[in-house]
């Protein structure tokens, strides 16, 4: 690649910088970072918003100044609209939109789908392409302060199914959708805001629980992924010293993190580093240094969001790192062009456009929009606990309940108030209780507690009113809102009731002392309103808890195949699982004992499983595993998978596997995923980050030999082909079993099934090839059912022919003596051998090609899709 002039290099650059700025209007910073440094990426935060129309103007105002400027492609114009407790756009501006966590409490992942088309909606009635979101975070530490519900849930499935529906969402509503924080910011109790949080877990760790729902999305085509500023050890290379730089840098700095995510999960869209001015990077590289590091590690796109100076001083050092050699001109461009690709993806209905985007019908959208998140509020308003009784409230005691508000501002994540208008209300306070005096005029509505004492009377107010409301936010983390809560709930039992406005966490574990527990997840006007019509009878509640999913464990052990007890449990739960795909027990007593196996066994499931070591590496397969249908939802699966993985990564020296992936070889079972399974079911596999194997699916092929061998012009090709051939003999080994080594040496178990046949003493069951001076130069076995090969395929049985129903296998020929027909003639001559000794039908398993096998009469007869991690 030819050197780029300067401004050429400046104009790349600027593409791959996000940033933000204050006020309503274009200012000059943002306008020279637009039209001197070429920035192709502008965040909005809810400072730069004041109504509808100030911002549909100030969206148009960016692009113009950037088509002004020679830009080629549009701005990339992005927002944190995560919805529920970080929403930039307010109401009465849009309508709010229940959260991440709200919309788990729905159970629902189509309710997810829902709202996240109805947020693309409005960004795209405002001119913005770009929403950093979903939160793929899985809140594992419920003292974390910086995620809490902005995650859906702490059980990884849960997150990676929530969070697919809204990249769905956003996606067919043209918005460019961000999925964030890799590798995952759940399990910090401190806010990379103000400073550098360690997650000192295990790789085995991470890839169970926080690589999960991002290895799903990455698995899924996610457009781009935002990096976090987290400390993981463990996810560099096990060999280096802890103070190892790979060791100690934020994951938005480290190759290795970013390594995870290119090399590991095969992901190809854009990597956006969170905001380079958080104190994660800030305090510790510097804005400016910590944008030249990101870029290195791999990072497409660097943000920082607030300083004009940090901004023009990180573009700077990024321009003469590249100058340097620091940063390659090759890497910059492979960034750039991923923006490009993006943009034409995206935001080619917007180039050129000579037309400001017409304003949402507001009015009509918003209640549209407000009706659907009253219905989700309504799905997901939890009620954990209560007295049988006390919730709903009893008609008649509505004018003697006292609400008590908290009176001093949590504990929040840096990230809420990151943009917010300082002049903003904490907790809605007035809202909330206009709302409660409107609704019920004869309600004491107090801001009452906080973290000076209380007022003297405060125990006769108290015991006065028939029921006690008290709304907390996060006490789990503010310790005078726990103390007063506790303090209260033993003097009033079931007489209170207790909202958690935000953290479930409040008093989740506080069962005998508050009885009355509800939970809304964020502490919006919406969702308390929700809260309020279950606790006076106008709605049910029917949220359920998103929480606590985690502490489900699984008693997972190796199968003992000399055991009959294990091979009886198997057979048992095969028979219920896999109905359509019954098994001989003989057969499968035998194939527990074949291969280099990894069997697992539950009480409700198993996974049957192999390694091979060969010279491309490495390999873990996974070719059964089931679960009673009844038992499924629950976790056992994954835990199987989870499992089988670690045992399998263990069996080698590296602790890493080259690949893993739902197939079988042999013993062979299915060569992947049958289509003709529900997409439940196969989609288990894409949930849990397993991607589809690129290419055409496998077939096996099924023919009748019980008339006609092949048609007549094949026949008479064959025939004058100078070949000759006979079953193998203990003669032919050594000249076999050398051209075998030579030409498959990749393929363990194909050699394998030879050196097995020959050791049963059955090598009548290959056919051998020759060509004229007598050399070996082509081989297929031709096994009938009960030869040890043969009993290694699992559904030889279910076919038409049933016990005479023989299997073509491993047809391979000399690399001297390819493409000349030899594959061809050892088919047929291999079916006039198996027709002689009375087999009907032929299998012809595993095949991927189009065309060939068809020649020859061969019909479809299963089908597969491959999956691999």
């Amino acid at each position: 690649m030819a050197p780029w002039t300067d401004e050429e290099l400046r104009a790349k650059i600027g593409q791959l910088f996000i940033v933000g700025f204050q006020g309503h209007v274009p200012n000059d910073d943002i306008k020279a970072l637009i039209t001197t440094h070429k920035v192709g990426a502008i965040i909005l935060f809810q400072w730069n918003i004041e109504s509808a129309s100030q911002l549909l103007e100030l969206t148009t105002s960016l692009q113009e100044i950037a088509r002004s400027a020679g830009h080629q492609q549009d701005l990339f114009i992005a927002i944190d609209q995560e919805n529920g407790l970080v929403t930039r756009i307010k109401p009465p501006i849009a309508a709010q939109l229940p959260g991440p966590m709200a919309l788990v409490a729905t159970v629902d992942a189509s309710n997810a789908f829902e709202i996240a088309s109805a947020t693309a909606e409005v960004l795209r009635g405002f001119g913005i392409n770009m929403n950093y979101a979903p939160v793929a975070d899985i809140n594992s530490e419920p003292k974390n302060p910086v995620i809490g519900v902005r995650s859906p849930s702490d059980d990884p499935e849960t997150v990676g199914r929530f969070v697919s529906a809204q990249i769905r969402g956003l996606r067919e509503g043209g918005i460019v959708p961000c999925v964030k924080h890799f590798p995952g910011h759940g399990d910090t109790a401190v806010d990379s805001h103000y400073g550098l949080p360690v997650i000192s877990k295990s790789r085995a760790m991470l890839d169970t629980c926080e690589l999960v729902p991002f290895r799903r999305a990455a698995v899924e085509g996610v457009e781009a992924v935002m990096t976090a500023h987290i400390s993981m050890p463990g996810i560099g290379d096990q060999g280096l010293s802890d103070d190892h730089p790979s060791k100690t840098l934020p994951a938005s700095l480290n190759p290795a993190a970013i390594k995870i995510l290119r090399d590991e999960m095969k992901y190809e869209g854009l990597i956006i580093s969170d905001c380079l001015e958080m104190d994660g990077v800030r305090a510790t590289y510097g804005t400016e240094k910590g944008a030249v590091l990101a870029l290195k590690a791999g990072t497409d796109c660097v943000m920082v969001c607030h300083t004009m100076s940090a901004q023009v001083g990180a573009i700077e050092q990024v321009v003469q790192a590249v100058k340097s050699g620091e940063i390659s001109q090759d890497a910059i461009q492979t960034s750039v062009s991923r923006v490009e690709e993006l943009k034409r993806k995206y935001l080619s209905s917007l180039r050129n456009s000579t037309t400001k985007p017409a304003l949402l019908d507001m009015e009509a959208t918003n209640k549209r929009h407000s009706a659907l998140a009253s219905k989700m509020y309504s799905k997901s308003t939890t009620v954990v606990r209560s007295v049988p009784g006390c919730i709903p409230i009893s008609k008649g005691l509505e004018s003697k309940i006292l609400c008590l508000l908290p009176g001093k501002t949590p504990v929040g994540s840096g990230a809420v108030g990151s943009g917010e208008e300082k002049t903003r209300e904490p907790y809605l306070k007035k809202s909330i209780t206009e709302l409660l005096e409107a609704r019920h005029p004869g309600m004491h509505v107090k801001q009452y507690y906080g973290p000076e004492a209380p007022d003297p009377d405060a125990r006769e107010i108290l015991m006065q009113a028939d029921i006690v409301l008290l709304c907390t936010r996060n006490a789990s983390l503010n310790q005078y809102q726990k103390d007063f809560g506790l303090a209260i709930g033993k003097i009033l039992g079931k007489r209170l009731i207790v909202v958690a406005t935000c953290d479930p966490y409040d008093f989740l574990d506080d069962v005998e002392i508050i009885k009355n527990y509800i939970t809304t997840y964020e502490p919006t006007l919406e969702a308390f309103s929700s809260a309020l019509n279950v606790i006076f009878g106008t709605s049910p509640a029917i949220g359920s808890l998103p929480i606590g999913l985690q502490s489900v464990t699984h008693e997972i052990r190796t199968l003992d195949s000399s055991s009959e007890h294990d091979v009886t449990h198997i057979w048992n739960l095969w028979q219920e699982i896999f109905p359509t795909w019954s098994i001989e027990r003989k057969r499968l007593e035998l194939i527990l004992t074949r291969g280099n196996s990894t069997h697992l066994i539950h009480e409700k499931g198993f996974c049957l499983a192999y390694f091979n070591q060969n010279d491309t590496g490495s390999h873990g397969i996974v070719s059964v595993i089931g679960v009673l249908e009844a038992y499924r939802g629950r976790g056992i699966g994954t835990a199987l998978i989870n499992k089988v993985h670690e045992a399998l990564k263990a069996r080698t020296d590296s602790g890493k596997l080259t690949s893993f992936s739902i197939k079988s070889s042999f013993p062979r079972f299915w060569p992947g995923v049958p289509i003709n399974l529900p997409s439940k079911d196969r989609d288990f596999f894409l949930h849990r980050g397993f991607r589809k194997a690129k290419g055409p699916t496998s077939r096996d092929l099924y023919k009748s030999i019980v008339t006609e061998i092949a048609p007549a012009g094949v026949l008479e090709r064959v025939a004058n082909l100078p070949l000759t051939f006979s079953p193998w003999s203990p003669e032919l080994y050594e000249e076999c079993m050398t051209k075998q080594r030579a030409n498959f040496h990749y393929n363990a178990p194909w050699i394998e099934a030879y050196e097995r046949l020959a050791k049963a003493n059955q090598h009548q069951e290959v056919l051998v090839a020759f060509d004229e001076s007598g050399a070996q130069i082509g081989w297929t076995l031709m096994c009938q059912p009960n030869t040890v090969v043969g009993e290694d395929f699992a559904f030889l049985p279910l076919l038409p022919s049933k016990d005479k129903t023989g299997l073509i296998a491993c047809v391979g020929v000399d690399t001297s003596a390819r493409k000349k027909g030899v594959g061809l003639a050892l088919l047929v001559k291999a079916m006039e051998y198996m027709k002689a000794r009375g087999l009907e039908g032929v299998l012809i398993d595993w095949v991927v090609i189009r065309g060939f096998y068809e020649t020859l009469g061969f019909e479809p007869f299963w089908e597969y899709e491959g999956y691999e991690w």
